[in-house]
C-alpha cells in the first residue's frame, strides 16, 4: 500500500514540474527504482493509472528504469550484483557489506509540451 502514497507524490511532483516549465500536459516521466526499495512498478503503474486524470499527466506514460542491487564486501573487498536482498557476500560468505546501489526512487526526467 505504500505505493499509493509515493505514487501520489510522483505525480503532484510531475504536475508542479510541469507548471514550472510551461506545459500544458506530461507525456513521459522516467523513474529510477531501486531493486532494494521494495517497490513494484506494476503497483505504481496501477495507482498511477488511478490519480492521472484530471491531472496534466492524463496521457503521461511511466517507464521504469529497475536499478540492481549492488553490494561490496568490506573483508573480501568483491562487488556483486544480487537479485535478493539479502546482504551477504556471495564469495566469502561474510555479513560485512556495504550497499552501492538499489535504494535510488528518483524521477529521472520529464517530458512534456
Amino acid at each position: 500500500m505504500h505505493e499509493y502514497s509515493v505514487t501520489k507524490s510522483l505525480v503532484d511532483l510531475c504536475n508542479q514540474e510541469a507548471d514550472n516549465n510551461g506545459f500544458t500536459k506530461v507525456y513521459k516521466i522516467n523513474v529510477k527504482v531501486g531493486k532494494f526499495t521494495g517497490f513494484s512498478p506494476d503497483a505504481i503503474k496501477f495507482y498511477f493509472d488511478y490519480l492521472r486524470p484530471d491531472t496534466k499527466c492524463r496521457e503521461a506514460k511511466i517507464i521504469f528504469d529497475e536499478v540492481p542491487i549492488r553490494i561490496k564486501c568490506r573483508d573480501c573487498g568483491k562487488e556483486n550484483v544480487i537479485d535478493e536482498p539479502l546482504l551477504l557476500c556471495p564469495d566469502c560468505g561474510k555479513r560485512n557489506i556495504e550497499l552501492l546501489s538499489g535504494r535510488e526512487f528518483y524521477v529521472e526526467s520529464i517530458e512534456g509540451e
